[in-house]
């Protein structure tokens, strides 16, 4: 037996102990290509089968010679150069080039350790003391639709802003935050009293990064083509080569909101240039120093066929100018950030013209304070934080808080502690933002507040306070009794006022949410328990949740921001923000090449053209044999 073994082990790896040949054997598929050939011709003909394999390798490599040089060009390869045919009147073009630094307005303004009413006459009066008034021109609804159709004559002509010219803007974007940080900063302490820090933080730090990020990836995020999604061989189209190509919409509306009049103008901008649109922002005017500030940034160091500010400066509440950009057909997407009920207005008008858009709205974000959130002091100090940031006024602010009640007390006392602790004095400069918006709007909440006193539904711990010729609202906490009747639970506050319910348990909070106020912008959550997390992310709907704190999600580039339902639909920030402002093309070219082979039968099957006759037979009993039907 272990003879035999040895012999059959010698037999095995005989080919390895051999002595080595003088010259390499051919492959196997030369072998039997051989084996096949001398079995019709004499053996005298083939000297070798070296030589035979040097023949059919040298035939082999011919043919892939002849297929290089006489393949069929594909446009997936060539570069897109963005070739533009000349205009019919011969104009030249206008070659913008950058312009000098901005020169900061004169503003007058007051120093006073404390606000006032002759104080609050500086920042909410009707007379504009700007130097420089004189010089800007307003694009107001008059002016607006000639804006609008010489720009979108620009976007016809060239349908992608380049990559270059992208790239070009994003720097001057960069140059205009970097160079005017503290006009920035003046304008929205004109506009809402903002402490700088919050100024700084808000409009000119996280937009600045915006830009950075869309510089360094922009061609990265912009390629030539990407692949298709997988799919199978068996396709009517086989044989064929498919891909999709980034196309940007065209020409963007951007409707900036008042509360970020620079954050939510610029951060949409942003995205849509590095997508390859062209952009008109129309800001809000109840910021009316921002919004003449923005204007004059964007008319200093913009190209204006790339980027222009309308409606900035024009007198009114800025209806007439709202009507008059979404009645102009020609934008291929509009993006709104603001209020639902505007939203439903803007989302109704781009309906009538059948045009994309993307809607940042707000509402009541929830907090769900646990039973197992084990610092009660951290979870107030950060609702009582994010609440009162620029005075309230922000879509992603924690609006009420629905803590166990085993810990409801101890949460109340820590959140009027720490009111007490940020906001000693609310009403001296750069201790908190004003109220900003319609004067309407101060009116009611003033209204607002003296009803929320007389109410039974709701007990307020700590402020309550709203002085309508200041503009101020004092830091408020609500203990709210009864949901259903509470002054402070009617719609999204808006304000600094933190509303704060009992709940026996997370499944009485999930279903409050789901119930009273769903689909919120934001979700706070604050538990150590991973169960209890994945049990609130589960089981509710929001646009973004935050884990033990508020409002970071909302500043990461890496996250997309946007809502859900009641609170909008589309997002932005950084990739997510390009992708809201293009669509990816998809390509097929058929494969003509084969028919030099196949003489049609699969480059160009009979089966798909009239008169089909008994085709529908003949395709079924294809696709049994394959086992595809």
């Amino acid at each position: 037996t272990n003879t035999t073994k040895i012999i059959k082990m010698d037999g095995l790896f005989s080919r390895f102990t051999s002595a080595p040949m003088a010259s390499k054997p051919p492959p196997l598929f030369f072998n039997a290509f051989l084996q096949s050939v001398k079995v019709v011709l004499p053996d005298g003909m083939l000297a070798s089968s070296s030589v035979a394999a040097s023949v059919v390798s040298s035939f082999l490599f011919a043919m892939m010679i002849f297929v290089f040089i006489f393949w069929p060009k594909s446009a997936k390869r060539l570069p897109r150069k963005f070739l533009v045919p000349a205009s019919a009147s011969n104009e030249t073009e206008r070659k913008w080039r950058p312009k000098p630094r901005f020169v900061k307005p004169k503003k007058f303004s007051k120093e006073s350790k404390e606000f006032g009413e002759e104080y609050a006459g500086d920042f909410s009066s009707d007379s504009d003391d700007e130097e420089g008034d004189e010089k800007r021109i307003v694009v107001g609804p008059k002016e607006i639709p000639a804006v609008v159709k010489e720009m979108k004559e620009k976007v016809k002509r060239n349908a992608n802003v380049p990559i270059e010219k992208r790239i070009e803007q994003l720097t001057q974007l960069k140059r205009l935050v970097k160079e005017n940080e503290e006009a920035i900063c003046d304008a929205l302490y004109y506009d809402m009293g903002r402490p700088r820090l919050e100024a700084f933080i808000y409009d000119v730090f996280i937009p600045l990064r915006s830009i950075e990020q869309s510089l360094k990836h922009c061609r990265r995020w912009n390629p030539k083509y990407k692949k298709a999604n997988e799919h199978s061989l068996a396709q009517i189209s086989q044989p064929s080569t498919q891909w999709l190509e980034p196309q940007p919409f065209g020409l963007a509306l951007v409707i900036a909101p008042w509360n970020f009049p620079f954050l939510l103008a610029l951060g949409p901008a942003v995205s849509a240039i590095t997508a390859g649109c062209s952009v008109v922002v129309r800001p809000s005017n109840d910021a009316k120093y921002s919004a003449k500030l923005l204007h004059d940034l964007i008319a200093q160091y913009m190209d204006p066929d790339v980027c222009r500010v309308v409606g900035a400066g024009h007198p009114g509440d800025g209806i007439d100018t709202m009507n008059a950009v979404l009645d102009q057909k020609e934008f291929d997407v509009v993006f709104f950030t603001g209020s639902s009920r505007v939203g439903r207005i803007v989302a109704k008008k781009c309906a009538e013209h059948l045009t994309p858009c993307v809607l940042e709205l707000g509402g009541k974000n929830p907090v769900i304070v646990s039973e197992d959130c084990g610092n009660v002091d951290l979870a107030a100090k950060q609702c009582v934080w994010g609440r009162m940031l620029n005075c309230g006024q922000q879509c992603v602010s924690p609006d009420y808080v629905l803590v166990h009640e085993s810990i409801e007390k101890e949460f109340t006392e820590k959140c009027e502690k720490w009111v007490k602790t940020f906001f000693p004095r609310y009403d001296v400069p750069e201790a908190m933002g004003r109220l900003g918006g319609p004067e309407a709007r101060i009116a009611m909440m003033a209204k607002e507040a003296e009803e929320m006193k007389n109410s039974k539904a709701e007990k307020i711990i700590c402020g309550g306070k709203v002085i309508e010729v200041l503009k101020m609202a004092e830091p408020t906490i609500v203990k709210v009794l009864d949901a259903d009747e509470a002054v402070c639970m009617r719609k999204e506050a808006f304000a600094p006022i933190l509303s704060i319910l009992a709940v026996k348990s997370t499944e009485e909070a999930i279903e409050f949410i789901n119930d009273k106020y769903p689909n919120p912008l934001s979700l706070y959550i604050f538990s150590k328990s991973a169960k209890t997390q994945r049990l609130i992310l589960d089981n509710t709907k929001s646009g973004g949740v935050c884990i033990n704190s508020v409002i970071y999600q909302a500043g990461h580039e890496g996250l997309p921001f946007g809502g859900v339902g009641e609170s909008g639909y589309g997002s932005h920030h950084g990739l997510a923000g390009v992708e809201s402002f293009r669509r990816w093309k998809p390509v097929l070219q058929k494969t003509r090449w084969l028919s030099w082979f196949d003489f049609g039968l699969v480059s160009d099957s009979n089966i798909v053209y009239p008169p089909y006759g008994r085709k529908l037979h003949l395709v079924k009993s294809l696709l049994r044999l394959a086992r595809l039907f």
